[in-house]
């Protein structure tokens, strides 16, 4: 027998956040639907009913509303066509490759033509695991941003390769070519993140953002043909846009990300010069460690080697 209610209680990952956007992520609804449920008194909040989308969720909210089942969402249609690198797969986990230019999940303005749709055709049995539109995603990369992603393949799988990021437990470091010369031959970036009051494209570095923290080290500084740095960033957290938003919050932009102000007129490529080239993560079955590295792709070894 389905029960009538879905009960979910908040996890420190949207601790924070708007309530109508954790309803659609873990329901699978969209927002118009969760406006709807909303707007009729039937999603509850500790048990009292939710007046607006715009109230904010705290850590261990336990958020209540209908079953619908066979409402969430129509079915992630399959993409043969989508072009991704597959690293690693066994019955638990999925290792892949996305290149930059490719969104990660069906969202606003993008029903198809996702990394998921790709992964809907090469492994049919994730429809079956997590959100239906994420099918077992772990965590995201940004369009413009290239490299690894682990994808979950059981519920198990799901659940503790979550817990995993709660608890910082999977380790990620991402390449990043930067305008100007950083001063500091290593550091770390400690601001708090939240969206951005003047532009809901963005992120900011704000007061009442959530805890943030990016670890950088220089590879290499060049002068010509203008001054630039080349990172290794780690993060400690996985904010939306971390790593863009805190190197321009020091004054040293990734490359070609025009929303943060990155230098666009030098990028010949027409990409964002950043890429996730480190993925370590505890297998949640076996317990091994695992770690996988992505070599820059062609369009950043080209953008590199201008500066040599």
């Amino acid at each position: 027998m389905v029960e009538d209610k879905v009960r979910y209680h908040v996890s420190p990952h949207h601790d924070g956040e708007r309530v109508d956007r954790v309803i659609a992520f873990f329901s699978g609804l969209s927002r118009s639907k969760v406006s709807g449920l909303i707007s009729k008194r039937l999603i509850l909040r500790n048990g009292i009913p939710i007046r607006k989308g715009s109230e904010i969720v705290h850590l261990n909210d336990e958020i209540s509303m209908p079953n619908l089942v066979g409402e969430a969402v129509e079915e992630i249609a399959s993409d043969e066509s989508i072009d991704f690198e597959v690293v690693f797969e066994d019955d638990s986990v999925i290792v892949v490759c996305k290149p930059s230019g490719l969104i990660v999940h069906p969202g606003s303005g993008a029903a198809n033509g996702t990394l998921v749709n790709g992964l809907a055709s090469q492994f049919p049995d994730l429809r079956e695991i997590g959100d239906p539109t994420r099918l077992g995603l772990v965590h995201r990369l940004d369009k413009g941003t290239s490299g690894l992603l682990v994808v979950a393949r059981t519920p198990e799988a799901l659940d503790n390769l979550k817990f995993q990021m709660q608890e910082r437990l999977v380790h990620r470091q991402y390449f990043a070519i930067v305008a100007g010369h950083v001063e500091s031959n290593k550091g770390v970036v400690d601001a708090p993140l939240g969206r951005d009051p003047k532009n809901p494209l963005k992120r900011a570095v704000i007061n009442s953002g959530k805890y943030a923290r990016t670890h950088y080290e220089i590879d290499q500084k060049y002068e010509s043909p203008f001054k630039v740095s080349m990172l290794n960033c780690r993060l400690e957290t996985g904010r939306t846009h971390q790593i863009r938003v805190h190197l321009a919050a020091i004054g040293h932009p990734v490359l070609g990300d025009d929303l943060y102000g990155g230098r666009t007129s030098f990028n010949i490529e027409n990409r964002l010069a950043l890429h996730a080239q480190m993925l370590t993560f505890l297998h949640p079955k076996t317990k091994n460690l695992m770690n996988f590295e992505s070599p820059l792709p062609a369009e950043l070894t080209s953008m590199k080697d201008i500066f040599r």
